[in-house]
């Protein structure tokens, strides 16, 4: 329903009755406000040092006689000054410091929605006092927590909790998402496990902690109504907390283009805003005494901002509700002030205070989704029509963010268009209300209605997640794109383009050539490849040659090493395109979570199988018929023996599982191998300094790696010679212990 209050301000716009200063018209307009400092802010972001401060201060100070005199030199200015702004930014979250291994109390917020990964929460805390015994210097205005609570954590709440600081390399990583980049900007400096923990009572005079408590209170009712998959759904649709869905539905709705109709979205804010818009219009005309001193419409408009702020932090404050509550400010100040309004200067004004909020929210995926849906439904009229322009807003929607997922997500949704065209009425006209509804009832204690309405809620919500399934069966509903592909994602956006020219030009239907490029599969790599990728203490080697690929594994025995390399793998597959591996060896019976597709295992004789139930698993022997595409087994003459793997003739690369010093000698004596032609080999961070020792005098002209002390890198077979990708150098927010 974002037709609602957003709706009603485009429809009822008055004439400006507004005086403007004189010569205010020469002034830049809003939109070329907003791109100036977005220039200034993405130009911040492309450094990866920061600049000194003192230079673009003194480039603000230098254009500043050049706006006096020519209008359009604030742009200079406005640039500027956002550049600064993200280098002051910047240098206030290098100023904190974090030790580990420290044990301390600390009072402060729940700011993020706990994510429960079996019996610990995962969430995000934001620090109101620090004990004695804290870490020294300047604290963190987030900390990252984990580990277990007496009661169920929710957004808003207030904690006493003793915890005990740990190194941020604890915090998984992903070579699909600069995360560190991330969390620095979103200021979470420090990450700590949970020793003992208490609830603090709410106060009364404290609206973050009224708020926490109605939240607690829609999340007990749901709970107490409905099984744990239901009440998911009402708790997503009402308060933003999806954490009880299962991963499985998660899938689908991601995999249909759906996903966004699970977490509060701008169109959840409209609707209430638009209700209590409708509702104190309603009141006010049937009470003459206020009616004859203030208008109803005025009245109902002026309700509407609160109403919008309001429930945006009733679901936590994410980006699309706060972009969609700045948007419905700026739009009922304008009507109230009697100046015209367009959708894009509210649109505008939302992302330029969002980024001045925060200037990471410009390097956020979800910063740039949010907006460019809101973009492509303003480009094409949404509301302004009926089914007709329903159609025409998901394609607009698709067409525009077709490139952005395909480059940052390897795959696309064919079926999107169809399945927003089927799922958005059901969810945002009945779904929605509903939970709504239903959620203000709860809070009223009318314990027998809200339940009618949340099972109402959970049944449509069980049907539409049946049909979006059933939508993936059809032929190519997803087409696998990979990353990477620069001209293909270059040739589509401009393709693609030609949709939103004006109506009536010649050829907008040769808009859908565009999805051409992005068809075209990707070629296979023809020179062997092999990536490290950084999973704590275990290894994990990825490699891929032509149409083979697969993964060797070792010492994934933590529960955070396993989800971190489960995480990892899943996006480096997303990254080439790839829905399984040809090949996976296991040096042991350690594994990644979720565990990984794959048509072959290997790994040590006589072990048990995985409690997963993976299957039977093989032994490492040489000339073994089912070996990787171009590795070859070395066999040590016994029963029992760590995997070890050799590549190309010399052989020229040697990966090592798990092994003694004693084992290690064995291997030194084999025959078959030549290991002064090994010029790369691998072997997990478990090797002691004295089998480091060793394979280093066993093979002096080879780059030994230990997976796990070593930081994440590609290599790849050039001119009959490992060549490793540079590294770029370490960037500001990549902060060490």
């Amino acid at each position: 329903m974002r037709v609602g209050a957003m709706g009603y301000f485009h429809n009822n716009i008055r004439p400006s009755v507004a005086k403007l200063l004189p010569g205010t018209k020469s002034w830049p307009s809003l939109v070329l406000v907003v791109l100036a400092a977005g220039l200034g802010m993405g130009l911040f972001h492309s450094f990866r040092q920061l600049p000194p401060l003192w230079i673009s201060l003194l480039l603000c100070l230098v254009s500043l006689p050049l706006a006096w005199k020519w209008r359009h030199g604030v742009l200079l200015t406005l640039a500027a000054a956002a550049f600064s702004w993200g280098i002051w930014q910047a240098e206030s979250r290098l100023a904190v410091h974090w030790t580990s291994a420290r044990t301390f109390s600390v009072e402060g917020r729940i700011s993020s929605i706990p994510q429960l990964g079996g019996r610990d929460y995962r969430f995000q805390l934001t620090p109101e006092r620090w004990s004695g015994e804290s870490p020294a210097g300047k604290h963190p205005v987030i900390l990252q927590i984990h580990g277990s609570l007496p009661e169920l954590p929710v957004v808003g709440q207030r904690w006493q909790l003793q915890l005990h600081s740990e190194a941020l390399s604890t915090l998984p990583k992903s070579p699909f998402a600069d995360l560190d980049r991330k969390r620095f900007w979103e200021g979470i400096g420090g990450v700590a496990r949970i020793e003992n923990a208490r609830l603090l009572p709410p106060s009364l005079w404290n609206l973050g902690d009224q708020i926490a408590a109605a939240r607690q209170a829609v999340l007990q009712a749901t709970n107490m109504a409905l099984d744990r998959e239901s009440a998911g759904f009402v708790q997503a649709l009402s308060v933003g907390v999806g954490n009880q869905l299962s991963p499985e539905i998660w899938q689908v709705y991601r995999d249909t283009g759906t996903a966004h109709l699970l977490v509060i979205s701008g169109s959840h804010v409209a609707v209430v805003a638009g209700l209590i818009l409708w509702l104190v219009q309603w009141g006010w005309r049937r009470i003459p005494w206020l009616v004859t001193r203030w208008p109803a419409q005025m009245a109902g408009v002026l309700a509407s901002i609160p109403a919008a702020w309001a429930y945006a932090s009733f679901a936590g404050m994410q980006i699309p509700g706060e972009r969609a509550a700045w948007m419905i400010s700026a739009a009922a100040i304008a009507w109230l002030l009697g100046r015209s309004h367009q959708a894009w200067q509210g649109l505008a004004l939302a992302a330029l205070l969002i980024v001045l909020g925060n200037p990471g929210a410009m390097v956020d995926v979800g910063f740039w989704l949010s907006l460019g849906a809101v973009a492509a439904l303003v480009a094409v009229g949404y509301g302004e029509g009926g089914w007709r322009t329903l159609l025409r807003s998901q394609w607009a929607v698709f067409i525009g963010l077709l490139p952005i997922l395909a480059g940052l997500f390897g795959q696309i949704s064919l079926v999107s268009p169809l399945a927003n065209i089927l799922v958005i009425p059901l969810v945002e006209l009945l779904a929605v209300p509903l939970a709504l509804l239903g959620t203000l009832l709860a809070l009223m204690d009318m314990e027998w209605l809200s339940r009618i309405l949340f099972r109402l809620v959970a049944v449509q919500m069980d049907g539409i997640t049946a049909l979006l399934s059933a939508l993936l069966h059809i032929p190519f509903a997803q087409v696998r794109t990979g990353t990477g592909r620069i001209w293909a994602l270059l040739a589509a956006t401009a393709g693609l383009s030609i949709f939103f020219l004006p109506k009536g030009w010649p050829g907008r239907p040769l808009a859908l050539l565009g999805l051409v490029p992005l068809l075209v599969p990707a070629e296979g790599n023809t020179n062997f490849e092999l990536r490290n990728l950084p999973v704590q203490s275990g290894m994990v080697l990825f490699w891929q040659k032509a149409q083979h690929s697969g993964v060797v594994t070792a010492n994934l025995w933590k529960s955070a090493t396993r989800r971190e390399a489960g995480q990892g793998l899943s996006a480096v597959l997303q990254q080439k395109g790839l829905t399984r591996v040809s090949d996976w060896v296991r040096t042991d019976i350690s594994t990644p979570l979720p565990a990984l597709s794959a048509i072959h295992q290997w790994g040590p004789p006589g072990a048990r199988n995985y409690p997963q139930n993976i299957g039977a698993l093989s032994v490492c022997r040489a000339n073994a018929s089912d070996a990787p595409a171009g590795m070859h087994f070395v066999d040590l003459g016994k029963a029992v023996q760590p995997c070890i793997l050799s590549w190309g003739a010399g052989p020229d690369l040697l990966i090592l599982g798990d092994m003694d010093l004693a084992t290690l000698q064995r291997f030194g004596k084999v025959g078959s191998l030549s290991f002064r032609q090994v010029k790369l080999a691998f072997a997990p961070a478990s090797f002691v300094t004295a089998e480091r020792a060793f394979l280093a005098g066993l093979m002096p002209n080879a780059a030994i790696h230990y997976a796990g002390d070593d930081p994440s890198g590609v290599w790849s077979w050039q001119n009959r010679h490992f060549v490793q990708s540079v590294s770029p150098v370490r960037a500001y927010w990549q902060i060490e212990d």
